[in-house]
């Protein structure tokens, strides 16, 4: 899973997106992927969570699933 890589990487992605090597939307998809399990393990609704994340991250609910599709599998 990707999001584990990502994950494990935090610290130096951070890192990399001070020096404007890496783009900020990787560290913002980090913390969408633990919003949705964090949600998910609440008993929320999928389409819920995203559309609850959406809300927070300012983006569609459609964004957001791609990020969760891309980063979980």
């Amino acid at each position: 899973m990707l999001y584990t890589k990502l994950k494990h990487l935090e610290k130096e992605i951070k890192e990399l997106e001070t020096l404007g090597v890496v783009d900020t939307s990787w560290r913002r998809n980090i913390r969408i992927v633990e919003e949705y399990t964090a949600l998910r393990d609440k008993g929320v609704c999928v389409y819920c969570c995203y559309e609850f994340i959406a809300k927070d991250e300012g983006i569609s609910a459609s964004s957001v699933k791609k990020i969760i599709k891309r980063l979980m599998t």
